[in-house]
């Protein structure tokens, strides 16, 4: 129930009264405060004012706006342009997203949106403007809240977050049909800066922690369980989240082909909240489609999992478990975690300064690719971003030219000699020459195929030369020519710069192609059967000098084969597999309609001419 309650100074005066009461009645409800000035009449609209509450079910009286007092009553405001009416609905009826996030939505609109805004109408310029929600902005950063085990200030992250999602609001009403409001004022307000919120000695103060690889492994030294030490190290030479490594399973780890070894990425564990009807956690998919993803792993990590005993594990089995085959609890771990990285500081193989989290071992995982100079588009593919722009956003500040193989820097990273047989069967894939480092006045040549490719750099030509061998298999050839002979070879002139145009200065890019088809059609639209599986999508790795390289979700063709036999054919191809089928099923009915007007077809009652 609601109640009043007097504030005093320190002489014992009354400096105003207050109304309190959880918000809906609750015990564990947000507690709700509204002040009223320290005289008889602010005492009896205090009254007043709790009387109300009580009778609305300890919710805010409607029409009434916290610190302004009740919003004009002529104004005749519908229920359902109410903002915490508005905002629910909102919520309700957001798209690709998960349930968790849903309530995470619905409890800081509660929490810290509601007591301000919520009975304020949303489609008012006086009720949402830029000086309301600034104030609202400076109520929040000085709000405490709890962080962890002490009660500290909002963090300028946690405002920002809760500032989107009054933006986003403001902007569903922008955008309504017909629209309710001409603009949003949220974008009109500054923040706080997010690196700036105050820190003890004695905590982090950065969202990023980087390791060095000795001191990624003087914390691995101090686990004391083998399966956390092999945890840690994959941790760190793949720049998995917890999520995903935690829901590893032994079929997820693969030897595709000699010499090749990744983990699979096609789920994480995920929480659901405690109104679903089946509560806690469970394996979905991850955190987005790029998430979805292989990653490459040495043959040092690999040999680290089969000691671990992966060659014995059921295929359903976790990687890593609690001990009895379940979910590995990351509160489990953590007290793990945080013995040994204390372990560590004391023994002097971590830096005193550092309060490192797992997670940032994925960080640490970035700054060794980064380091050794490996490009954003790299990185962004393997941490399984979304965008490009996530990655430059987070790591851009890291970044340097790349120059060796990405393998070898995380088996460098963390320790591990390259085994010799690896080596060997490098040398027997092609033909490694040991280049004298002039850049600018030689070209390092590859040969895959009947195509030759300039790179600037050997370590260039070197690592796609071992990665075509690994993807196509075949002889490949890394020679080192002068300039000279290179444009002589593309046919210019020496003293032009015709043909060190094609000289690559980076890494080729690459592509996961999809491809299905070719569907073949005969005039009178019967298919004809042409090979078992062609219907089927087939995968390969596809580079960007080829002509099935694409970046665009999915390419089609429906085309006549000339000849007496007047057949026609669709296929299609491109990076992403659902797209690929949609666009092969379209470039199938575009071939059933075009084959009975192929040229070449005989005119009826008639044989083809032979």
């Amino acid at each position: 129930m609601a109640y009043v309650t007097s504030r005093k100074n320190a002489d014992g005066e009354v400096t105003s009264y207050q109304v309190k009461w959880r918000l809906g009645g609750s015990r564990t409800a947000p507690q709700q405060t509204e002040r009223f000035p320290a005289t008889d009449e602010g005492l009896e609209a205090a009254e007043i004012f709790k009387d109300a509450v009580n009778d609305n079910g300890q919710q805010w009286p409607p029409g009434w706006v916290k610190g302004e007092g009740y919003i004009d009553p002529s104004a005749g405001v519908e229920r359902s342009y109410i903002f915490s009416t508005y905002a629910r609905e909102c919520i309700k009826n957001k798209t690709g997203v998960e349930e968790r996030y849903r309530q995470d939505c619905y409890r800081e609109l509660e929490t810290y949106l509601e007591p301000t805004f919520g009975n304020c109408d949303i489609r008012s310029a006086e009720h949402f403007s830029k000086a309301t929600v600034s104030a609202w902005v400076n109520k929040m950063a000085q709000t405490y809240v709890w962080r962890g085990s002490k009660r500290k200030l909002m963090s300028p992250k946690t405002l920002k977050n809760l500032h989107g999602l009054l933006s986003s609001i403001l902007n569903e009403a922008v955008n309504a049909e017909p629209p309710l409001r001409d603009r949003n004022p949220c974008p009109l307000v500054r923040l706080p800066r997010t690196d700036d919120f105050g820190a003890e000695d004695d905590e982090r103060t950065e969202d990023m922690e980087f390791m060095t690889p000795d001191e990624v492994a003087g914390i691995v030294s101090c686990f004391k369980r083998p399966e956390d030490r092999v945890l840690v190290r994959l941790a760190y030479g793949t720049g998995l989240r917890w999520g995903e490594i935690t829901a590893l399973a032994a079929r997820h780890a693969r030897n595709p082909a000699a010499g090749v070894y990744e983990v699979r990425v096609a789920r994480a564990w995920k929480r659901r909240p405690k109104t679903h009807p089946q509560p806690g956690p469970y394996l979905g998919t991850p955190k987005s489609k790029a998430s979805r993803r292989v990653v490459d792993i040495s043959a040092g990590l690999w040999q680290e999992l089969l000691g671990h005993g992966l060659a014995g594990m059921k295929k359903d089995a976790l990687l890593f478990h609690n001990g009895h085959g379940e979910r590995l609890v990351y509160s489990t771990f953590y007290d793990r975690w945080v013995a040994a990285v204390t372990e560590a500081k004391e023994a002097g193989l971590l830096a005193e300064w550092k309060y490192p989290t797992f997670h940032d071992l994925r960080h640490s995982h970035v700054a060794a690719l980064l380091s050794d100079r490996h490009s954003l588009t790299y990185v962004q593919r393997r941490l399984g971003h979304e965008s490009i722009k996530t990655t430059s956003d987070r790591y851009g500040h890291l970044l340097k030219e790349a120059h060796e193989g990405a393998l070898a820097t995380i088996d460098r990273a963390l320790g591990i000699e390259p085994a010799a047989q690896a080596v060997d069967d490098a040398n027997e894939e092609h033909e490694a020459r040991i280049p004298v480092q002039d850049p600018g006045r030689s070209v390092y040549a590859l040969h895959v195929g009947s195509k030759t490719l300039g790179f600037w750099r050997a370590e260039d030509a070197e690592e796609t030369a071992e990665r075509w061998a690994r993807d196509r298999g075949g002889p490949v050839l890394v020679e080192k020519w002068s300039k000279d002979w290179w444009i002589r070879m593309q046919g210019g002139q020496v003293g032009s710069d015709n043909g060190l145009k094609a000289v690559r200065s980076e890494m080729p890019a690459r592509a996961f192609i999809w491809k299905v088809g070719p569907a073949v059609y005969a005039a009178d639209g019967t298919e004809v059967v042409s090979a078992v599986g062609v219907h089927e999508p087939r995968g390969v790795w596809v580079w960007d000098w080829e002509a099935e390289f694409t970046e665009e979700p999915a390419h089609s063709a429906a085309e006549w084969r000339r000849g007496d036999l007047a057949e026609t054919e669709a296929w299609a191809w491109g990076p992403d597999k659902e797209a690929v089928m949609a666009a092969y099923a379209s470039a199938r009915s575009d071939a059933l309609r075009i084959c009975g007007m192929h040229p070449d077809r005989a005119p009826s009652g008639r044989e083809p001419v032979s």
